[in-house]
């Protein structure tokens, strides 16, 4: 189960995440999405990104960061798509605590590989009453830039949906993923929870 597209846009992906996330003990309000961006983003990249700490650690503080930044919730549900109506409450239950722990093994570890590239924050693009897209850029140590969306949705707090890396949806780029998995289990959602638990170690 490990994700299949292994290349620069998830490399990516996850450099901008030690650069713009914070561990929960560094909290700064935001007044607005570009705010809430940007002041994570200065806040604590060494939180993930320190060399010194187990491998355990880091999966514990990524975990802490994505159920504070991130709707996991809402990100699981659409990481399952059109199946999602199709399972059972107790399949639900389980795929989401699968979901979660997934996205912890499989990007926690790549943390420790962060090279100090930077980020800018730029423009904000109003997509509906709730979901604003902050527009920014990476910064490459080579000196290349790479354009990066965030989809931050509003409400008692800003929550992260979607990070659309060159133009590509990261949470779509998921769920491709996992439909392919189930598809090859005979469009049986028990196929992608066995392939989870494996991953996972559960």
């Amino acid at each position: 189960m490990r994700p299949k597209l292994i290349h620069h846009r998830y490399y990516i992906f996850v450099t901008l995440l030690a650069a713009c996330l914070t561990y929960s003990q560094f909290s700064i309000a935001a007044n607005s999405p570009d705010d809430f961006i940007r002041t994570v983003g200065k806040s604590a990249i060494d939180s993930l990104t320190d060399k010194s700490i187990s491998q355990d650690e880091r999966e514990n503080r990524f975990r802490k960061i994505l159920q504070a930044k991130f709707q996991l919730k809402l990100l699981a549900r659409f990481t399952l798509g059109r199946f999602w109506r199709r399972a059972s409450e107790a399949q639900q239950k389980e795929y989401t605590r699968l979901f979660e722990d997934f996205i912890v093994k499989a990007y926690a570890a790549r943390f420790a590989d962060y090279n100090g590239e930077n980020f800018v924050v730029g423009k904000i693009r109003n997509i509906n009453e709730r979901d604003n897209l902050v527009q920014s850029e990476v910064v490459l140590t080579d000196g290349r830039k790479i354009p990066v969306h965030w989809r931050v949705r509003n409400g008692e707090k800003f929550k992260i949906v979607d990070v659309l890396v060159e133009g590509v949806s990261m949470a779509i780029t998921q769920r491709d993923e996992f439909s392919a998995i189930i598809s090859q289990n005979g469009g049986k959602i028990d196929g992608l929870l066995a392939a989870l638990r494996k991953k996972t170690g559960k």
